[in-house]
């Protein structure tokens, strides 16, 4: 009896030990190689650190360390994708048309006040709405956006224009906002410094005039950041995993407030494909005008 103790005993203490190097093993992760997580050149290096508390959560879900990474430009964040050296992407519906080729999505964000989608607005100093009868009467006047990686002030407005047969690029004299946000937009419309303006709806959500402007007209509603999978990192089901792992984070948890998302919600493929499909067409058909000498918002 005692020798079969004994054995027990012994085979015990051999499953502790196994065991527990295993779970040492399982546990020291800082050695295997980062799952890269790229994102938009619209995220500021400084952005990396609003992630922390995010990767931590994912590296303790995956038992794989994350690395949150940006680019200073949107041609060296495709580049990186493009080469498979990103497992995923987390970037603008602008950014990620330049990759949505080689991409499944998985996620959408969804930020305070504006949920998944957003909207923009063209606006006109106050008093004036009133004169516009045409929309196309609106060729080869000045605008001011806030840049072109904005989806309420430059993206909506631009999807808007094209729906009207007008190139906000080409059929305007076009001007980016001096202090790249909504506020320069607004006091140069304001101060007649230009005509019309591209600007989030969110910036008048009673639709009265504000700051000595008022809206001419809603423009397009578009989807905002989007998390996706990058089919070249080989691994679907680690695609499949992320999905569930972020959609299942709380509303409101604070590793997702320190990013300023309030949620993430499952997405489709479709939402973003608008996006992207608009934007491949949007190319060739400014190569063409261009190519053609017609690029000029003064031409007839």
């Amino acid at each position: 009896m005692k020798r079969w103790l004994l054995i027990a005993t012994v085979c015990a203490l051999v499953v502790v030990m196994f065991f527990g190097a295993a779970c040492r093993k399982k546990t020291d992760i800082s050695k295997l190689p980062p799952v890269v997580v790229a994102l938009g050149p619209t995220f500021a290096e400084a952005d990396v650190k609003k992630f922390d508390a995010l990767k931590g959560h994912l590296e303790t879900q995956f038992g794989k360390p994350f690395q949150f990474q940006t680019f200073a430009t949107r041609k060296e964040f495709a580049d990186f994708v493009k080469e498979g050296k990103a497992a995923f992407v987390f970037a603008n519906p602008i950014d990620y048309g330049e990759v949505a080729d080689g991409c499944i999505v998985l996620a959408k964000a969804n930020y305070p006040g504006i949920g998944s989608m957003t909207q923009g607005v063209l606006i006109v100093k106050e008093g004036e709405a009133k004169k516009i009868r045409d929309i196309s009467t609106l060729k080869g006047t000045s605008i001011m956006i806030i840049n072109k990686s904005s989806l309420g002030g430059y993206l909506s407005q631009k999807m808007f224009f094209s729906r009207n047969e007008l190139d906000l690029d080409l059929d305007f004299a076009l001007r980016e906002s001096p202090d790249g946000k909504a506020d320069g937009v607004i006091n140069a419309v304001a101060a007649g410094e230009v005509e019309y303006g591209c600007v989030p709806a969110s910036l008048y959500p009673d639709g009265k005039p504000a700051r000595g402007t008022e809206v001419l007209t809603i423009t397009e509603k578009v989807p905002v950041d989007v998390f996706a999978y990058v089919e070249m990192a080989g691994d679907k089901m680690l695609g499949g995993k992320m999905k569930t792992v972020l959609t299942k984070i709380p509303k409101d948890d604070p590793m997702l407030k320190a990013a300023g998302i309030e949620s993430f919600s499952i997405a489709t493929q479709a939402e973003y494909d608008i996006v992207t499909n608009f934007l491949a067409q949007d190319k060739i058909t400014k190569a063409q005008r261009e190519a053609g000498g017609s690029g000029s918002p003064t031409t007839p």
